[in-house]
């Protein structure tokens, strides 16, 4: 069963614009379009000895635990505005392809979380980009930063911190 849709191709040439560079922030290279915006589990950026720590050997229970906290953040992101997915395409691999969730099971699906980063998604009325990122410690680039609050909000709502460029 498909779980996507391609959106108009009205629609594909008005996200390009509006989102330039997406190949640039998959491959983790920073734009001036963007400002970067991290929303993690911890309330800072760890030092080698506390990633040992807190990233090592952990038991199933917290693993869960962690990958449930974003699972309910991602799940008040998309009550909040509209999310969409991506892929790339075209000769170079590098034109971004953009598609709908055919149903809210599916987008909830995608959007779980792995810790490995599996999805990356735009969120059109924010203006913002956001990647599964990995160690507990996923990343939006932002835009607009008017929408900023409503990211920490939500990140507030279930106990994830926003963490400012390290």
């Amino acid at each position: 069963m498909r779980k996507f849709l391609n959106v108009s191709k009205e629609r594909q040439k008005a996200l390009e614009q509006q989102f330039p560079r997406l190949i640039d922030l998959a491959q983790v290279n920073e734009t001036k379009e963007y400002t970067y915006l991290a929303v993690s589990i911890f309330d800072h950026w760890l030092n080698r000895d506390e990633a040992m720590e807190l990233l090592g050997d952990l038991d199933a229970s917290e693993i869960v635990r962690r990958a449930s906290i974003f699972e309910s953040f991602n799940h008040l992101l998309s009550e909040q505005t509209e999310i969409l997915t991506f892929r790339f395409r075209g000769l170079k691999g590098d034109k971004p392809r953009f598609k709908s969730f055919l149903s809210e099971h599916a987008q909830s699906m995608y959007l779980r979380q792995t810790d490995m980063g599996m999805y990356q998604v735009i969120l059109p009325k924010l203006n913002a980009v956001y990647f599964e990122g990995y160690d507990d410690t996923n990343v939006f680039y932002l835009k607009d930063l008017s929408v900023r609050p409503i990211i920490e909000s939500c990140a507030e709502k279930v106990g994830l911190h926003c963490l400012e460029h390290w």
